[in-house]
């Protein structure tokens, strides 16, 4: 049998070999797999401007050794991801610790996600829960939202 049946009509293998050239093409499209800089054996300097040795030696200095343009390097792999935070703004309120910002005092990708592979509970390697408006709701308005 060379022809799928639907309903009524004949459709043959067009349906089908249509979505899977659908599914390939979105696979093609995200372009190639880079190198996952979150593994925590990864190169450091993807993300930092110095080695592992260097950074490990003091982790908190390790916080402001990082690229100029980090934000950018971020958007690489995850400038797909959906709506999402601004970054490079200095919040409006008091931070916890738990949200770092950067040495500048500014609002990072990191401020809100774990980025060296951490173990997380939650979706998309968020600090907080944010299944109820946790982690947004840790520095904004439920009206500064809606």
């Amino acid at each position: 049998m060379d022809e799928w049946w639907l309903g009524s009509g004949r459709v043959g293998w067009a349906v089908p070999a249509f979505f899977l050239l659908a599914s390939l093409a979105a696979v093609l499209a995200r372009g190639p797999r880079r190198e996952n800089v979150h593994r925590p054996d990864a190169d450091c300097t993807a993300c930092h401007t110095n080695a592992r040795a260097t950074l490990e030696q003091d982790p908190v200095v390790a916080r402001r050794l990082l690229a100029p343009d980090l934000e950018e390097r971020c958007t690489l792999c995850h400038g797909d991801q959906g709506p999402s935070h601004r970054t490079g703004i200095r919040p409006r309120k008091p931070v916890p610790d738990t949200l770092p910002l950067s040495a500048e005092g500014l609002i990072t990708c990191a401020t809100c996600h774990f980025m060296h592979g951490e173990p997380s509970a939650f979706r998309d390697f968020v600090r907080i829960d944010n299944s109820r408006g946790g982690l947004c709701l840790t520095c904004h308005e439920l009206s500064e939202l809606e």
